[in-house]
Parts: C-alpha cells; structure tokens; sequence
C-alpha cells in the first residue's frame, strides 16, 4: 500500500503546474508575471508610481521592491502610457493584450477547479483559508 503524498506535497505541486501555464500564457507576449500585474492593476485605473508600488505591494519583495524596471518593456511597446498628471494608464492596445491574456488566464483557472461543485469551491477555499491562518500564527509565535 502506497502512502498519501502529505499536504505540502500538494500545495507545491498544484502551484508549480500553475506558476508555470501561467507562466507561459505570459511567455506568449514576452512578458514577466510583473508585467501582467502593472497591466491588470492599470486596467482598473491610471495610478502614479508610487500608487502602483502600493496596489501591486504583496508582490513586491527585497528582489523587486517596485514596479519601476518593468514599466518600459509596457511603455515602449505603447501599452501603457505616462500621462501630464504623473499617472501611468492602460491604452487602448494594452486593454487588448490585458483582455486576451485575462481570457486565457480564467480558462486556466477554470480547469483548475473544474468538476468541483460551488459548495466545494467555497469549502476548499474556506480550509485553505484556515490553514494559512495557522501557518501565519504559528511563524508568528516562533519569531
């Protein structure tokens, strides 16, 4: 009898495989996850940069701590544009990359959860949500 793959095991697996079809959905236009980020922050409205470091904080890191170095592959290929008030915008050509790359993503994310039921869905995210919060305790209390 073979022994069940522990929970971690999972968890990697499920975002590796993810990380990397998303990975190359973004591959398809040259770009980095950060620059679907501005993109899809941006397509809710223009922003400064400080405001766009802010928004797209919880994914900034000691690695990227802003936006700032991908801004110009989104600047030169005129998806984005920097406007007279300081704030970066989405143009009407970065809308339609944004459109068609969001369409493939929910593609992806919909396989991903295909053939549970809402009341699954809402479950699993529910004790996923559960666990994160013990993992986050128990990081807190060990410091």
């Amino acid at each position: 009898m073979t022994t069940p793959k522990p929970f971690g095991y999972w968890l990697k697996h499920i975002d590796k495989t993810l990380e990397e079809h998303f990975a190359a959905i973004l591959a398809t236009e040259g770009l980095l996850r950060r620059h679907w980020q501005i993109l899809h922050t941006l397509s809710g409205g223009p922003l400064d940069a400080d405001a766009l470091d802010v928004a797209l904080s919880p994914f900034l890191n000691a690695q990227d701590p802003t936006a700032a170095p991908y801004l110009g592959v989104l600047l030169d290929r005129g998806w984005v544009a920097l406007g007279d008030t300081g704030a970066y915008a989405i143009t009407p050509q970065g809308l339609a990359v944004h459109a068609n790359l969001f369409e493939r993503i929910q593609v992806l994310r919909n396989a991903s959860i295909e053939g549970l039921s809402d009341d699954e869905y809402r479950t699993l995210m529910d004790l996923l949500q559960r666990v994160a919060a013990k993992v986050d305790a128990f990081a807190s209390a060990s410091r």
